[in-house]
Formats: structure tokens, sequence, C-alpha cells
């Protein structure tokens, strides 16, 4: 028996559930961050020579409607092509909608996924589809849950981790997001559970106190005490004895250094000071949120996370519906969506190009779905007036630059009104099997769920014509 902070413990091949929570309570800072940290040790499983060495996701909550951005049809019926017009881009025969100018400079840039499609017509069911590349279990109402499929950022973290203090994935959002107040699953690690979670930056970077709680010491911690606690555990591991070769003691140090790694690292942090940007640039992307992610994005590619999701969105109608644009969608989208968008995506895609990274970071601007050709149609659980598009998962558009993707693609093609894959139907599947391969992961690559039974990382097939 040992005497443990004046409480016996058993030494054997277990310890206790009291042993393991005392350890923790003078393990350093008392952070969150172990938790997110525990990951096992994998070794990367890459296949083939990867064309991306990061991926930033950027999902735009709501779905964003196809017929009024990337695939319009101005010669369709009034109740059909809508407000907008198209425009040319900088790709001869490319067009998208007159309210994306910056974006239709850099066609060259990025393709266009023109036939995406699955069955999900609620919003968190579509988002758990679109994202996992999994049908979801039932509609609507679906939260997340730890018995999910992992994420695709969380797949990316398991098999391909880093070897320094960079975490591989960071998530960009709202500490919550989803409809009827209900966690929009999708976007964690699922029955990867805690060791494979993404590090989640929730403070809004457009701030002007902007900081990174996650990262940041408690008030009553300065780095001399924090050296202290870490002398402390130092001290504990060498009286410990034969219970430092316990596998799980021996990982819990190993989660806790690599939290105060993560700490203490000048590069980490560095990588989150945005104030080290030119204002000039800031005002570039645009001083929002939205903008201001997507500069955090940059740099926390340049620094060298593997995964990078940022989220368009939070609460659906609590209050703002987001690109769920039911009711007066031409007017919001003309007046405050397509405006921050053009300007962000265009400046993030032109930053990554001009310092040499989109060869090398695979960018995929999507949402859950898009929206129905008819202008007023009801096809899912909610109202939509003259002005809006319902939910619409069977034809949509999805954007790609980066990472190996050949610029001013069309890749894909819709039915006369988008209402259906006419050529070349791709599946969520098919995304993220497109995404593991450009990062060298093969996408037969098998995880155990918790039955143990095994699953592919994904289903689908990678979509070769993006790289034709």
């Amino acid at each position: 028996m040992l005497d443990f902070l004046g409480q016996p413990a058993r030494l054997c091949d277990r310890f206790t559930r009291r042993v393991a929570l005392q350890l923790g309570a003078v393990a350093p800072l008392g952070l969150s961050l172990p938790k997110v940290l525990r990951a096992e040790a994998a070794n990367p499983e890459a296949t083939k020579k990867a064309k991306a060495k990061s991926v930033v996701l950027f999902f735009l909550q709501g779905g964003q409607g196809q017929l009024d951005t990337w695939d319009m049809r101005p010669d369709a019926p009034e109740g059909i092509r809508g407000e907008f017009r198209p425009i040319d881009t900088n790709v001869p025969g490319m067009t998208i909608c007159e309210h994306m100018p910056q974006l239709a400079t850099l066609a060259d840039k990025f393709a266009i996924v023109r036939s995406m499609n699955h069955t999900a017509t609620s919003h968190n069911a579509a988002s758990f589809y679109s994202l996992l590349g999994e049908k979801p279990r039932f509609e609507p109402g679906l939260a997340a849950s730890e018995s999910d499929f992992p994420t695709a950022g969380s797949i990316v973290a398991k098999f391909l981790p880093q070897r320094d203090q960079i975490p591989p994935f960071v998530q960009l959002s709202p500490s919550m997001f989803g409809d009827n107040y209900l966690q929009m699953p999708g976007a964690g690690a699922g029955f990867l559970k805690a060791p494979f979670e993404p590090l989640r930056i929730t403070a809004d970077p457009n701030a002007a106190d902007f900081s990174v709680e996650e990262l940041a010491l408690p008030d009553d911690v300065s780095q001399e005490r924090l050296a202290g606690r870490r002398n402390l555990l130092g001290s504990i591991d060498r009286h410990l004895g034969g219970l430092g070769d316990s596998g799980k003691i021996g990982k819990l140090d190993q989660f806790q250094q690599r939290a105060l790694g993560l700490v203490t690292s000048g590069q980490v942090r560095k990588a989150f000071d945005l104030r080290s940007e030119s204002d000039e640039l800031r005002d570039r992307y645009g001083r929002n949120v939205h903008g201001q992610r997507l500069l955090l994005a940059r740099r926390l590619v340049e620094a060298g996370v593997r995964f990078v999701s940022v989220y368009w969105g939070g609460l659906l109608n609590a209050p703002d519906d987001y690109w769920d644009t039911h009711d007066g969608g031409f007017t919001k989208q003309r007046t405050k969506l397509l405006p921050t968008f053009d300007q962000c995506l265009s400046a993030f895609l032109s930053d990554l190009d001009r310092r040499g990274l989109l060869e090398t970071t695979m960018v995929v601007v999507m949402g859950e779905f898009g929206r129905a050709p008819k202008v007023g149609q009801v096809t899912a659980n909610a109202g939509t007036d003259a002005q809006g598009r319902d939910h619409w998962p069977f034809c949509y558009s999805v954007v790609l630059a980066g990472g190996g993707v050949r610029g001013g693609n069309l890749v894909g093609k819709a039915d006369r009104y988008t209402a259906y894959p006419a050529a070349d139907p791709y599946t969520p599947a098919d995304l993220n099997a497109t995404i593991f391969d450009a990062l060298g992961l093969d996408p037969a690559t098998e995880l155990f769920d918790p039955l143990s039974r095994p699953l592919p990382i994904s289903r689908g097939k990678p979509i070769r014509a993006l790289f034709g």
C-alpha cells in the first residue's frame, strides 16, 4: 500500500478512481486541455504521397442555396431563377452570383462540385450526413452523441498526429450551434471520444480583448508557480515506484505534459496572436467574426495544424438564421450574407496563395445541404416565404480549393433546375474520401467502433475529377 497525500492506495496493475483524481488534482494548471489531449499513440498510415498537408473546412450552417450562388440558372422560370443574376469569372464559361465579385476574380483558384447529394432534410441530420459521410440514425432533432461516427478532423488527429506541441485539430466556432437548441452533430470525435476532440476556440477573434482562454493560465498561476507544479509532478513521479509502470498512470503523465506544452509553447501562443497581423490585412478579411476566424485559420495552418474547422453559424433562429434563408432570403443574402462571405473567403484564398500555402492546404466550403429550386416551396418542416427557398439535400454545390485541386474546374452536373444530379452524382462519403486521399490517408483505413467492429474511415471514393 502507498500513502498518497494521506490516503492509502493499492499498488498493482490497476489504480483506483480516487488516486486518479488525486493525481489530476496536482497536475499543472487544472485546465481542460488534458481531457482533449488523451490520444493513443498512433503511427501515420499514409498509403500514398499526400497532396495536402492541411485542411480548412468552412462550414456554412443552414445551407447555402446553389441557385443563388454557384450554379445559377438565369434562363429558368421566374419562380426558380430568383432575384440574382450571374456574372462572368476569370475562367471562361464559369459564372457565379453577382454578389460574389471578388471571388469571381479568383475562380481559377477553386473548383465547384455541382452534383453533391444526400437524403437528410432537417438541419442536424443533414449536418451529420454531410460532415461524417454516414447516414443519420433518424430525423429530425438529431443531437451530437458520443456514439457518433467521428468527424474528419478527429480521424486526421488519430492517424496523422502531430509530433510537437501543435494541436492536430482546431475548431473555430460558437460554443453552441445547431437546431432546436440541440448541439449539431458531425463536428466532434464521436466514439473516438476525448483524445481526438478538437481544441475548440469559441471566443470571437474580432473582439478587442480576444484571447484564447483554453491556452491561458489561471489568474492565480504565474509562470513561476506553474514551474513549481511541474516540479511537484516530477517529484511525485520519482517516488511512485511501481505505480509509474502502470500504463494508465504513464498516459496520465503524457497527457499532462502535452497540455503543459500547449500552454507554454511560444509557437502555439504566437499562432493565436492576431495582433501581429497588419490592420490592412485584417480589414481585407473583414472586421467580423467570420473574417477573423478565417485569418486565424490561416495562421494555424501556417503553424502546422493539420485540420481547422471554421463554423459560420450558431443556434439557428435564436436569433439569427445564418444561411437558413426561408424568410426574406434574397434580402438577407444580398445585404448581409453574400458580401461578407465574398470578402472573407476571397481574402483567405488570396492570402494562402500569396504565402505559398494554397498548394498544400485543401479548403472545403460547404453547408449541410442546398436550397429548393422553387422559391417559396415547402419541402421540410419549416415555412418559406416568397423570398425564401426551403431545405434541399438532393442536389447542391460544394467548393474546394488548394491541396492539389485544379482551379477553374466544374465537376458534376445538375439537371435543368438543379433539383437532382444529371451526371456524376457525389455523396458526402465521396467528399470525405477526397479529403483523406489528399492528405495521404487511404479511405479504406479502418477504425474500430465501441463494439470492436471495423469501419472504414470513408465508404466513398475520392472525386478524382477535382484533380484532373
